[in-house]
């Protein structure tokens, strides 16, 4: 006897106690969903990329040791871009400082990074003489046209301004912030939209606002994150209409909804009571829950009309569809919840969360349909006749063009097996493209005005990316010696012709200017110190001049440690990553022993999430194929029956990865879970296959017969379900988040291949090798062989 013959045994006194007690499970099911219904207030939607950051890598320790030293946190760059061209008038630097005023008063600034035209952190350093002069460029509020002129003069006596606060053609100013979150300002998008509102409150229509950096770019997705939550309504009705075309009758479309709406209530639920934030993966959660639990509940009133078609009573009709359909629900939720648990092994919290929350969403709607449509089955009216004509009479159509493939299957087994090999060499050629590549910006598109706005801030300004290089020596005054602030400067240098590069910053150009500020101003003399001990003058002389904390963005007070920041027009992982190479090679061969040089900023932070999340995606599609075929080969008793399930699923995710690579979609932090979502989803349509065709041969049909009811009855669900489910999702296109529509037309592909390959692929192999736990094998007498005689 097979697990599920065994199962089937065990869900008849199941569905007998459920039935018999339907009121009380009903009961039940409603006090349970109230429950998780009340800590839906709790939902709240949050994008912290620091809760997704794997905190061992050496990108992000780098990371904390900078946050912790030099207050680099959390960056936006705002641009003020003033409509007549030209930033040096009285007016708007009148402006300006009052903008930098302001903002400075918000929770959570870094005083010690805050930069703008009005900032104290911006100086001139100038000599006379034999006296170092420190003075801020903006002393005072500009009133006449002499104000103005001599502020313009101290921008453009230090490099380092130019590009930086002041666009080079002094065509707009940056104010260039980094702020830690705050009571007051728990998340990115609470700190943009304070941002916005105050730059609205000082625009008089002079000038116009662009913002960039990590928290505008965080708290966009966190704002497309909530309008995805209102997706879920048209989600339900595109489900809900294909539901309908597959039984023509409301309760075939109402019972499933209900069903899988009750355990999307529960996965939020479980979110809300344990704290976890809504983000872009878990926006999505909803409608993936929905349009696999649907997906079951359609499996389950399938069969019911088909019993009761048999049996004639409504009662009996939903016992035996529960006997026969439970186990085979059980094994393919199995499988699916499984695929998603697996998702633990990544590194992120974000797909971590999704993984472990879609997991239970869908052991919920097993539990809820195995439950509460029985008992409301056993509840409701019986089917009238006219209802019962209209299931019949669904899907005609789709019941002729099963009726070919399954023709084309049973007489061509060796030629459909053929044509997906081809399709899979196509596929893997395709795949051969695929790149490893992380772009934020990307997830905008090119018109979204997070994406102009970042496009303008970029063309003005060095860049709103940033590369910080943390040099660290042994010792206490490390960073005054000549060699070690060469190499420094020849770094600088070196990364500086890289195309994507606007600007590199550390204490080595403030060094240079004050050299040649006491040299006389003489261009000839703008070079480091010839010593250690005018190092140690010229920061001495700054912090009298200065402020001793004008370096601490720069240097540590035990000058042991600096960063060298670089400024850049791009954000891709790829590009980061190779120039990330070409900068350890270059410090391998310049750097002095007692150096060490550690890398961290936004883009190596996203460099980081993308390695560890290729690394879990490999580890994760091990663990999907060894779930899959574990739990099948016990379920069919036959390892060759557990290749056999895995095959359409194996499709799917080539030719997924193969369009992917043909498109140009990269894998990335966002994309990286698709094939385990693919997965999960579709491996219900093999095991449901196989079952049936299984149950078909038992009752005494032939191969060619069991094909063709098989394809009739679970082959016409499956086809319902996969268009369901790629409906569902294809409502996400909408979405003005790339990830959403990239995900959106993934997850509707591997329906539409998984779904084809089961009623196709599957049946043919199962026709060609024709394996024993299908086909038993007759005693070895029936095959020719000698009959044994009987003793004596």
């Amino acid at each position: 006897m097979s697990p599920v013959s065994g199962a089937a045994g065990l869900f008849g006194k199941y569905v007998d106690w459920v039935v018999d007690h339907r009121g009380t499970v009903v009961l039940a099911l409603v006090t349970v969903t109230l429950f998780w219904g009340s800590q839906l207030p709790a939902l709240r939607v949050e994008v912290d990329p620091d809760a997704n950051l794997p905190q061992h890598h050496p990108y992000i320790q780098a990371l904390h040791t900078l946050e912790q030293r030099f207050g680099e946190k959390n960056l936006v760059v705002i641009g003020l871009f003033p409509e007549d061209g030209t930033v040096y008038t009285p007016a708007f630097l009148a402006k300006v400082e009052r903008i930098t005023r302001r903002i400075a008063e918000i929770p959570g600034l870094i005083r010690a990074t805050y930069l703008s035209i009005a900032s104290p952190l911006v100086k001139a350093v100038e000599g006379a003489g034999d006296t170092l002069l420190v003075r801020p460029v903006l002393e005072r509020t500009p009133r006449t046209q002499a104000d103005v002129d001599e502020i313009r003069r101290r921008l453009q006596v230090n490099t380092f301004h130019q590009g930086n606060v002041v666009a080079a053609d002094g065509s707009a100013a940056a104010i260039i912030a980094n702020f830690r979150l705050s009571p007051e300002l728990p998340g990115f998008p609470d700190l943009q939209d304070r941002l916005a509102a105050l730059l609205a409150e000082e625009n008089d229509g002079t000038f116009t606002v662009h913002f960039g950096g990590i928290v505008t770019l965080s708290a966009g997705i966190a704002k497309v994150t909530e309008h995805t939550v209102l997706l879920f309504p048209l989600a339900v009705l595109v489900v809900g209409l294909i539901h309908y075309e597959a039984f023509r009758t409301f309760q075939g479309m109402f019972l499933p909804l209900l069903t899988a709406g009750l355990a999307v209530v529960w996965s939020l639920g479980l979110m809300g009571l344990l704290g976890v934030a809504l983000d872009p993966f878990n926006t999505t959660t909803p409608i993936l829950i929905l349009a696999v639990g649907a997906g079951h509940a359609v499996q389950v009133l399938k069969r019911y009309y088909e019993e009761h078609d048999r049996h004639r009573e409504a009662t009996l009709a939903i016992r035996v569809a529960l006997r026969r359909v439970g186990p085979v629900m059980v094994t393919a939720g199995a499988v699916a919840a499984l695929s998603f648990f697996s998702l633990a092994v990544f590194a992120t919290a974000t797909i971590r969360n999704f993984g472990l929350l879609t997991g239970f969403g869908i052991l919920s709607a097993l539990l809820i349909e195995l439950t509460l449509i029985p008992a409301l089955r056993a509840m409701l009216p019986a089917p009238r006749a006219t209802e019962l004509a209209r299931e019949a009479a669904s899907g005609r159509a789709l019941g002729y063009a099963l009726d070919a493939v399954a023709g084309l299957v049973g007489r061509r087994p060796g030629m459909v097996i053929a044509a997906t090999l081809v399709l899979a060499l196509l596929a893997l050629a395709g795949a051969l493209h695929l790149r490893v590549d992380t772009s934020l910006k990307r997830q905008f598109g090119a018109g979204h005005p997070i994406r102009v706005s970042d496009d303008a801030l970029n063309a003005a300004f060095a860049g709103t990316t940033t590369l910080v290089l943390l040099v660290e020596g042994d010792e206490d005054g490390a960073l005054h010696e000549p060699a070690a602030l060469a190499a420094i400067a020849d770094l600088q240098q070196f990364v500086a012709t890289d195309p994507a590069v606007g600007k590199t910053l550390s204490v080595v150009d403030l060094l240079r200017e004050m050299h040649q500020a006491l040299s006389g101003g003489d261009p000839a003399a703008r070079v480091l110190p010839p010593s250690a001990d005018l190092v140690s003058q010229y920061l001495f002389l700054y912090s009298l001049s200065g402020s001793p904390q004008d370096l601490d963005s720069q240097i540590d007070p035990a000058h042991r440690s600096a960063v060298v920041r670089v400024f850049l027009h791009e954000d891709s992982t790829e590009y980061g990553e190779r120039l990330l190479a070409r900068i350890r090679a270059h410090v391998a061969e310049t750097f002095p022993r007692s150096l060490r040089v550690r890398y961290s900023g936004t883009i190596a932070s996203t460099a980081a999430l993308t390695q560890v999340m290729v690394r879990g995606k490999i580890l994760n599609m091990l663990q999907i194929a060894a779930i899959i075929f574990v739990i099948a080969a016990c379920v069919l008793r036959s390892a060759l029956g557990g290749v056999l399930v895995s095959a359409p699923l194996a499709l799917a995710v080539i030719v997924n990865l193969g369009v992917m690579g043909i498109a140009g979609i990269p894998l990335d932090i966002m994309t990286a879970p698709v094939a385990a979502m693919a997965v999960g989803i579709g491996s219900d349509y093999a095991i449901y296959f196989v079952i049936r065709f299984r149950e078909e041969l038992a009752g005494g049909n032939d191969a060619v017969r069991a094909l063709s009811r098989t394809m009739r009855t679970s082959g016409k669900a499956i086809a319902y379900v996969s268009s369901a489910i790629a409906g569902g999702y294809l409502i996400l296109s909408v979405s003005a988040f790339v990830f959403h529509v990239e995900l959106a037309v993934m997850v509707a592909l591997a329906m539409l291949v998984s779904g084809t390959a089961a009623v196709t692929l599957l049946p043919a192999t199962i026709l060609v090798t024709r394996p024993a736990f299908l086909f038993p094998r007759p005693p070895l007498h029936d095959r020719g062989a000698p009959a044994p005689q009987p003793a004596g």
